[in-house]
C-alpha cells in the first residue's frame, strides 16, 4: 500500500483539500476558503501530486470527485475538525478532567483555606489529584520552571514576580502574640521598648534573617533579640505557650490559636506599618490554560467565603 509522505502536506494545502472535497468544485472550493481561483488550482495540482490522484475529474458539464477522493472525503474533515477543536480549546471540563494539581504555600495559609477548597474541588474534579507543598528552595524553583499549578503567599516577598502573574485573596496585617501569664500581657498596649526588650522567636520560611518587623525596627534604629528561629507557622503556639517568648505573626493565624492559652496584642503604634496582601500565584505558562483558569476561581470563591 502506498504511504503518502505528510511532510509535503502543511496544514494550508489540507484546508484546501477539505474545501475541494466538500465543494466538489475548484471555484466553490476557492471561495469557501476565500482563496482566488488560480490560488485553489494551485493547491490541486500539489495534492494530485502528493496523493497520486486526480481526486478531481470531469464529467459532463462539472467535475466529480474520484473514488479515493470519496474515501479522504470524512477522515479529512475529521482530522481538520480535531486540528480546530486542537487549536481553539478554550475548555475545561472538571468532572470528567483528570489532572494533577500541585499547589506551594505557607502551611498556615493552606490550613486556612485549603480545606474548603479541597471540599470545592474534589466535589467539581472527583478524578483530580492534588499535591500541597510547604515553600522551600525546591519548590521555588520548581514554580520558576513552571512546574507549579499555583503558589499562594505574598508577592512582593517571595521570588514569584518572574515570570508570574497574581492575583489578591485578602488582605492581613501582624500581631504579637504570647503565654497568657507573660509579663507583657498585662500592658493595655504593647510598648515599643517592652518589644524590643523581650526574646524573641522568629517565624522564617529559610530559618535565616530577620524580616518585615526587623526593617521596620531598623527605621528606628533598633533591633530585637531572636532566642528562636522555626520555619513552621502552625507549631509556633506550641512554643509561645511554654516559654517567655513571644513572637509577631498573621492575625488570621493568631486567631486559630485558643485564648485560654495565648494573648493577642497589636504591635507597637511605631511599627504597625500597613496591612499586607496574600495573592494566588502563577507561572505565565498557565496563564491562559483553562484548567488553572478554573483552579484560580475555585480558590478565589474560597477565601470570598471564609476570608
Amino acid at each position: 500500500m502506498h504511504q503518502t509522505n505528510i511532510s509535503n502536506i502543511d496544514l494550508n494545502l489540507l484546508h484546501a483539500l477539505e474545501a475541494l472535497l466538500e465543494e466538489g468544485s475548484v471555484t466553490r472550493a476557492a471561495q469557501a476558503v476565500n482563496l482566488s481561483q488560480p490560488a485553489m488550482s494551485r493547491a490541486l495540482d500539489r495534492l494530485r501530486h502528493v496523493l497520486k490522484d486526480p481526486l478531481l475529474v470531469r464529467a459532463g458539464r462539472g467535475m466529480v470527485l474520484t473514488p479515493r477522493a470519496e474515501n479522504l472525503k470524512q477522515p479529512v474533515r475529521n482530522a481538520m475538525n480535531g486540528v480546530r477543536g486542537v487549536l481553539s480549546q478554550d475548555h475545561f471540563d472538571p468532572a470528567t478532567a483528570n489532572v494533577h494539581i500541585r499547589i506551594v504555600g505557607i502551611d498556615y495559609i493552606t490550613s486556612l483555606m485549603m480545606p474548603l477548597a479541597l471540599e470545592r474541588l474534589y466535589q467539581q474534579a472527583p478524578q483530580a489529584h492534588v499535591d500541597i507543598e510547604n515553600i522551600s528552595e525546591q519548590a521555588l524553583q520548581s514554580f520558576k520552571d513552571g512546574e507549579i499549578d499555583l503558589a499562594i503567599g505574598v508577592v512582593d516577598d517571595g521570588p514569584y514576580l518572574t515570570s508570574a502573574y497574581h492575583q489578591a485573596l485578602y488582605d492581613e496585617h501582624f500581631v504579637c502574640i504570647m503565654r497568657k501569664d507573660h509579663p507583657l500581657s498585662q500592658q493595655k498596649t504593647l510598648s515599643l521598648n517592652g518589644f524590643t526588650e523581650a526574646a524573641h522567636a522568629l517565624l522564617s520560611i529559610t530559618g535565616k534573617g530577620g524580616g518585615t518587623i526587623d526593617r521596620r525596627l531598623a527605621d528606628f534604629g533598633l533591633n530585637r533579640e531572636i532566642s528562636l528561629r522555626l520555619p513552621h507557622f502552625l507549631a509556633v503556639h506550641s512554643v509561645i505557650e511554654k516559654t517567655d517568648l513571644i513572637t509577631t505573626v498573621p492575625m488570621r493565624l493568631a486567631a486559630l490559636y485558643s485564648p485560654d492559652n495565648i494573648v493577642i496584642k497589636e504591635l507597637p503604634e511605631e511599627i504597625k506599618g500597613p496591612a499586607f496582601t496574600v495573592s494566588q500565584i502563577w507561572h505565565e505558562r498557565f496563564h491562559h490554560d483553562p484548567a488553572n483558569k478554573w483552579l484560580r476561581g475555585v480558590v478565589k470563591d474560597v477565601c470570598r467565603l471564609v476570608l
